[in-house]
């Protein structure tokens, strides 16, 4: 992500050449990059290919939004099919996986 990298005893944006020149009293630039808050997510993916509903296919998958998870899973669910027939229809339910706190906030499924 651009724009994201922060000085580490500072927290100055990158765009400062010298942290030193402030009044912070920082010596020196280090570089901390901010972690993308990333949650597991479980995702059914099911096609509707050729008049008829494919089997569910159950994925687990890391991102930050049921709309990236929901993402990412389709796109492993097409790379693992064997026919390659055209996709009417895209049927997603997705799950988040329940894990530290900061995880907790979304306890329901999220039906596209």
């Amino acid at each position: 992500m651009p724009g994201t990298e922060i000085c580490r005893h500072c927290r100055h944006p990158r765009h400062r050449s010298d942290c030193g020149v402030d009044d912070c009293g920082c010596v020196h630039y280090e570089p901390l990059l901010r972690k993308v808050r990333q949650r597991t997510w479980l995702v059914s993916v099911s096609f509707f290919v050729k008049n008829r509903w494919t089997p569910d296919v159950s994925l687990r998958v890391e991102a930050s939004t049921s709309g990236g998870a929901a993402l990412k899973a389709v796109r492993q669910a097409k790379r693992e099919r064997q026919s390659r027939r055209h996709i009417l229809q895209t049927k997603i339910v997705a799950i988040p996986v329940r894990g530290t706190k900061a995880d907790c906030s979304i306890d329901d499924s999220l039906t596209f």
